[in-house]
């Protein structure tokens, strides 16, 4: 994977191909989203500029809707305020990258398990990722 110093790009191999990205967050309501022209272009110029690969236009543009939490880290578990509601949401532009390891996660604690020793030796816990770490509490007179 090659991602710029300020993430306006990245690149990587995939299936024998190269795919790429714009790295954007732009607001969108919620559609099936579609690349603007513009923005493809744009995606394929920067990369262009920073390397000696030559595109052209690309075979298959897409686009992705994405979510980001407050703090930009994944929201993963149980809803307190809505019971029987569960998160898994907040996976920003790294849905990619991070989807076989937050289905691990939420696997885990939707059958209410230990996190996987793999991901808890690596420091992940559960409270940096539950939906209750937006909740301020409320002030005692």
């Amino acid at each position: 994977l090659v991602v710029d110093l300020h993430e306006q790009f990245y690149f990587k191999p995939d299936a024998g191909r190269l795919i790429g990205s714009l790295a954007d967050e732009t607001d969108s309501e919620p559609c099936d989203a579609y690349p603007e022209d513009i923005d493809v272009a744009i995606a394929v110029d920067r990369i262009e500029q920073a390397t000696s690969l030559r595109i052209g236009r690309p075979s298959t543009p897409w686009a992705g809707l994405r979510t980001f939490s407050p703090d930009r880290t994944p929201v993963i578990g149980f809803d307190p305020r809505l019971p029987g509601f569960f998160w898994l949401g907040g996976q920003g532009g790294y849905g990619f990258q991070v989807s076989l390891t937050l289905a691990r996660l939420g696997a885990a604690l939707l059958r209410g398990q230990p996190l996987p020793d793999d991901l808890t030796a690596r420091g992940i816990t559960s409270a940096a990722l539950a939906p209750d770490r937006f909740i301020t509490p409320a002030a005692t007179p």
